[in-house]
């Protein structure tokens, strides 16, 4: 009777246990369920970061099996990407609120891939230095099963936080002025498998897209700092879309949303040099009446004390060259010397020179 009476009692502990374990499942939300929610509204564009991105960070942080915390630092990383196309508002609260839960999971006894993963998260993010040296920290002081893996983590970071400093990257931080814009710009940026990021912008500079170039600006993309890396959006519009061979009609588009939202077309690199000198190997002339029309220097000296002009004559750009003499550039009769051990024969070069110059005919 006895034995009867306690087989019972386990039986009830046992299927009480499963009630509870059944009813606290019950009390978590599937982690793809929640994910699809918030990546819907986000695409919709009815999100709100403060009410909508919590559930993530919220899940991954009570989450406890490997599945449910890769789903959300999956979407974590998908919508928090700085060079992907979610809205500025969404990045901009991921990176200040999501690194606390995936450094969580990166202390934890997690799988070493899970542990990897959230780490690697952070750099998608774009999380700030402190963030990624305590990350850093963390796995070069992992210790046990996949300790290799996670210490190649944390020189993956390292590597990529200091090439991050060297290149003096521009801020990564979209701000959109217009929600409506920006949400319009974000469906075609998508469309177009394009993100809302600065390498996005260098890549529709080099193509002359002015429509992406566009969406960009709509989208919060700083088009007019001249950044510290060391190519400017103007440099770039000229320098890659000419070296590319871009149609003309394309680059000039492009010029004028740039001009438009106040790029400086006299902005001076360490050597300084303008966006007219570096102009002159590869672009056409429409480009220097576009720059120079928008306000650019036609006779600016770099630290080689090389003008356009003096670029011009020497790479035989004699269109561009009577175009700058003809908006005041000159040069000395011994530049001139310096740049010519024999003068120009043809009698149209020759008038530019002299043109140049100030000699007699």
């Amino acid at each position: 009777m006895e034995k009867i009476t306690l087989q019972r009692i386990v039986l009830a502990a046992l299927l009480s246990g499963l009630a509870a374990g059944a009813q606290a499942a019950r009390r978590l939300p599937d982690a793809s369920a929640t994910v699809a929610q918030i990546e819907a509204k986000v695409e919709q564009g009815g999100v709100d970061p403060a009410r909508d991105l919590a559930p993530l960070v919220d899940g991954l942080r009570a989450a406890k099996d490997e599945r449910s915390q890769s789903t959300y630092i999956d979407a974590i990383e998908e919508l928090g990407d700085f060079r992907g196309s979610s809205p500025a508002a969404v990045k901009a609260w991921l990176v200040a609120n999501a690194p606390p839960a995936l450094l969580e999971v990166a202390r934890s006894n997690a799988g070493w891939s899970v542990r990897g993963d959230a780490l690697m998260a952070l750099r998608t993010l774009d999380a700030p230095d402190a963030v990624l040296d305590e990350a850093i920290a963390i796995a070069r002081a992992a210790t046990g099963d996949g300790d290799g893996f996670i210490h190649s983590r944390g020189d993956l970071l390292q590597d990529w936080k200091e090439n991050r400093e060297r290149s003096g990257s521009r801020s990564a931080a979209a701000r959109p002025q217009d929600p409506q814009k920006e949400q319009a710009a974000l469906q075609l940026l998508r469309s177009r498998g394009r993100g809302a990021s600065d390498d996005d912008l260098g890549r529709a500079l080099g193509e002359g897209d002015a429509e992406i170039v566009q969406a960009l600006i709509d989208a919060g993309v700083d088009v007019a700092s001249p950044g510290d890396g060391p190519l400017t959006p103007l440099g770039m519009a000229t320098m890659l879309a000419c070296a590319k061979h871009v149609p003309i009609n394309r680059q000039l588009a492009v010029l004028d949303l740039l001009i438009a939202q106040g790029a400086d077309v006299n902005h001076r690199d360490a050597q300084g040099n303008t966006v007219l000198i570096a102009a002159v190997q590869q672009c056409p002339l429409a480009v220097f009446e576009k720059l120079v029309a928008a306000g650019a220097e036609p006779n600016p000296v770099n630290a080689q004390q090389f003008t356009p002009l003096k670029m011009a004559m020497v790479a035989g750009r004699w269109d561009i060259a009577e175009f700058l003499v003809g908006k005041g550039a000159r040069m000395s009769a011994k530049d001139a010397d310096q740049l010519f051990m024999e003068k120009p024969q043809d009698p149209a070069q020759a008038a530019i020179l002299r043109r140049a110059t100030g000699a007699a005919k």
